[in-house]
């Protein structure tokens, strides 16, 4: 679970303020009010405010104000710690347990993404995080993990009939369109591309397109690679071109492109796909368990909601200057 970093809000700040009259002391006293309980686990006022606000820092300050932005994160809240609670219920009664030293190993090992830790602290407090919220936010996502496992311990894999079955069904899926192989320097004036045309017909065209290309690509020796017919316009009249060099113009420059392979339209076969199939079918069978899962600890577990505190809870943003 790496920490990410979210700049739209930078010179701006977000505060909650809970809709009261009153004293401190009832603000005291509704900030600890549960806006959701599930069996045990309870979301208060204060707390689901504060998960508002940091979510709220990947918006900009108008998106951050938008009654549907608010509206639909505080219901994502509300989703997140129902599945979260459920989640961790079961795990109990199955005994999942994450040990110290594989919490610290997971700890360590991201750690590692940042140069010092310096880096790694300033990050977590962008995200108004300590470091024991996100070791124990970290915590339960190895959690959530095992419990994956153990409820996928029960989906079978597909046979070959529903893999033959499944690409018989979706078999346009893996049509390909005619293809070709392409080898480019691109630059931005047209006498450059004379003079490289010219050394192209003594000099290796990878190592002009490293040493004069504008595009990425260049660092590859000019390689684009396979390009389906119709996905890139100025690349289209190409298809029905020879093996020379070709000049076409675009958006990004003159470009000097080589056609080097050609491919007609075709079908994969089957044990292409193979895989791909296996993937999906599987995927589709854990989505599948994992809802039914869902379905049962919803009916086995007590589940209470106060919308009407929810709808108190107002977000506003101001800038710094204020």
């Amino acid at each position: 679970m790496k920490i990410n970093k979210s700049p739209a809000l930078t010179g701006l700040f977000i505060f909650m303020s809970l809709a009261l009259a009153g004293c401190p002391s009832s603000y005291q006293k509704i900030s600890t009010k549960p806006v959701e309980k599930v069996n045990d686990h309870v979301l208060t006022s204060k707390q689901f405010a504060n998960q508002l606000a940091r979510r709220l820092r990947n918006f900009d300050a108008l998106a951050a104000k938008d009654p549907n932005n608010i509206h639909r994160i505080k219901e994502e809240i509300l989703r997140d710690f129902l599945v979260k609670s459920l989640t961790l219920d079961w795990s109990r009664a199955q005994s999942i347990v994450i040990s110290e030293a594989t919490l610290d190993k997971e700890v360590d090992s991201l750690r590692a993404n940042y140069p010092d830790d310096l880096s790694f602290r300033r990050a977590l407090a962008q995200e108004n995080l300590s470091f024991s919220e996100w070791r124990e936010e970290l915590r339960y996502s190895l959690v959530e993990r095992e419990v994956f496992k153990k409820i996928n311990e029960k989906v079978k894999a597909p046979t070959e009939e529903e893999i033959k079955r499944y690409y018989e069904d979706n078999k346009d899926r893996y049509k390909r369109k005619e293809r070709i192989y392409l080898r480019q320097i691109v630059v931005d004036e047209d006498a450059k591309a004379d003079a490289i045309k010219s050394d192209l017909k003594s000099g290796d065209f990878a190592e002009l397109a490293r040493k004069y290309s504008i595009t990425p690509d260049a660092k590859q020796g000019g390689v684009v690679g396979w390009i389906e017919k119709g996905t890139v316009d100025y690349f289209d009249p190409l298809f029905s071109v020879g093996s020379g060099v070709q000049t076409i113009k675009s958006p990004f420059g003159i470009h000097l492109i080589r056609v080097e392979k050609k491919a007609a339209a075709s079908t994969l076969t089957l044990e292409e796909v193979k895989p791909q199939i296996i993937r999906a079918l599987r995927a589709q069978r854990e989505q599948a368990e994992y809802v039914a899962w869902l379905d049962a600890q919803l009916r086995s577990s007590k589940v209470l909601k106060d919308y009407d505190l929810m709808n108190s809870i107002k977000v506003d943003t101001r800038g710094t200057n204020d």
